[in-house]
């Protein structure tokens, strides 16, 4: 089968010759010859166009400029999608053939960042131009953007975090001597057995190492926001059910029964019984030989020296958070949430125990198996913020040729791992301060 020919192809290089110069002129190589068909609400394009192409020189991304002919059907400023995102009226017809008799020739200027479809095509909105300088100028700030973009990462403050870390381990240890804990009253609509587990729970309850762990903001109060999700009594992590649950309530903790989805808390704590009863641990302490041995990762994640902190316990980054962690944008079409991701990054990682991933994941890898559910996929640690959709990007941690592996994924699911099982235990903290 013979392959489709771009009709248009010498009428194409004539119009774009001036980009090319421009371009070159510039430092940016571009290259003309048969682009990748991409679609937006306009439509589907040819597969035998052709045009101007740019790689991206730090990724995979690229840019395309054709010419097309385009006829107005409403007023300049008019149409288009709206500012919020939510419509979208057509408010010009766009034609490949650039015989067409009514359409005026423009430039067609299209960012290829997405992956392909089934047919190979790409979803990729264009933005159509008049003037040579302004897809040239166009051109030039998406392939510079990682530097022109690039976002400072936050200064350290190793003393401020020392004398945090002070601050909160002072506050566990005072609030566990003198612990004040309620119990609210359990229904006694619950089957029997549901009762006698919840019963056997509360009577292991131990108030000081309950308020001695217990989520702490950076005034060293108890964080309000916390829930802490103690043993579940339901079908399973996956699905709502009956959870004894800690709250705060000014400087008492409150003890009852709450309806909770198990794998989607922050604090979990059905697999670390030692933190709110008087078992001892089942693992080995802190992972660690002796609390000394974590006093170089901690002085490292002070330090903010976040990959040297990571790469110390043998955790591996992928290139998205690589790149974050210097401050780069990690698309041109993302660029705008770079700064917030970063400062996300720095203050969440800061937080962890590099040292404890490996375990981390494989408690979670447990609870897969005994779940029937199938493994090896990320689990998300916390979110990036900043993006109001369904699927949001968050930092997932699972393994790679058995090193534990951070990485970026963009997911729609709620759950995710303890805090418990990845940060720094709260232990740890006040025997070193």
């Amino acid at each position: 089968m013979a392959e489709a020919v771009d009709r248009h192809e010498r009428r194409r290089r004539l119009e774009l010759a001036g980009v090319w110069a421009a371009l070159r002129e510039a430092g940016i190589e571009p290259a003309f010859g048969s682009l990748t068909p991409t679609y937006d609400f306009y439509g589907k394009v040819p597969s035998e166009l052709t045009g101007l192409v740019v790689d991206e020189p730090h990724g995979t991304g690229r840019m395309q400029v054709t010419v097309v002919a385009a006829r107005r059907l409403v007023p300049p400023g008019e149409g288009g999608l709206s500012a919020d995102g939510h419509t979208w009226t057509r408010d010009v017809d766009i034609e490949h053939d650039l015989t067409a008799a009514d359409g005026e020739l423009l430039f067609e200027v299209t960012l290829l960042e997405g992956a392909t479809d089934s047919s190979g095509a790409v979803w990729a909105p264009r933005r159509l131009a008049r003037d040579e300088q302004a897809v040239v100028d166009a051109v030039r700030l998406w392939h510079g953007y990682r530097d022109m973009l690039r976002v400072t990462p936050p200064k350290p403050a190793p003393q401020r975090r020392r004398s945090l870390r002070i601050r909160v381990a002072a506050a566990r240890r005072a609030a566990a001597s003198s612990p004040r804990v309620r119990r609210l009253s359990i229904g006694a609509d619950l089957p029997p057995e549901q009762r006698s587990a919840i019963a056997r729970d509360l009577g292991a309850l131990d108030d000081a190492r309950l308020a001695f762990n217990f989520p702490r903001d950076r005034n060293g109060r108890y964080l309000k926001s916390a829930v802490v999700a103690l043993a579940g009594y339901g079908p399973g992590l996956s699905r709502r059910g009956p959870w004894l649950a800690v709250r705060s309530l000014d400087d008492e903790l409150v003890v009852g029964l709450e309806g909770l989805i198990g794998a989607n808390q922050d604090h979990r704590w059905d697999r670390l019984p030692w933190l709110w009863t008087s078992q001892e641990p089942s693992l080995v302490p802190w992972n660690l030989p002796d609390a000394a041995s974590a006093r170089p990762v901690l002085d490292l994640l002070d330090r903010f020296a976040i990959g040297e902190a990571l790469a110390r316990c043998g955790v591996e980054l992928d290139e998205e958070l690589t790149a974050l962690l210097a401050g780069y944008p990690i698309s041109y079409g993302l660029a705008q949430h770079a700064e917030t991701w970063v400062k996300r990054l720095y203050d969440q990682l800061q937080l962890c125990a590099p040292w404890r991933l490996a375990a981390a994941y494989d408690v979670h890898q447990d609870e897969r198996r005994a779940a029937k559910r199938p493994g090896g996929e990320p689990v998300a640690l916390f979110g990036l913020k900043g993006m109001n959709q369904q699927s949001k990007p968050m930092v997932g941690l699972d393994t790679h040729d058995g090193a534990p592996r951070l990485s970026m994924i963009w997911t729609a699911s709620n759950v995710r791992l303890t805090h418990e099982l990845w940060q720094c235990p709260a232990d740890l903290e006040a025997e070193l301060f």
